[in-house]
């Protein structure tokens, strides 16, 4: 929200509003890869403390959608620091 606010805040300023949008579009993917990936690896191992047959491949989905989001927040966090600094 607060990237869309600042998308407001700055509305005058093309750049700044598309750096504004692309900001919280990409926290929205990471919501999304969050709720396809990761949710459903803790689900099924039950937050890990269950290890089911298929576990190893949970592992790697895990960790692989850890990662995704890691780079999916940092070009957020990059796109909103830019908007400001417009």
């Amino acid at each position: 929200m607060a990237n869309i606010g600042n998308a407001v805040s700055v509305r005058n300023d093309r750049v700044a509003v598309i750096l504004s949008v692309a900001a919280a579009a990409l926290i929205a993917i990471n919501l999304v890869i969050f709720v396809l990936f990761t949710q459903p690896a803790n689900a099924a191992t039950r937050n890990w403390t269950v290890q089911p047959e298929n576990w190893q491949a949970l592992r790697v989905q895990w960790g692989y959608s850890h990662a995704v989001n890691a780079a999916v927040t940092f070009l957020a966090f990059c796109c909103a620091l830019l908007a400001s600094t417009k």
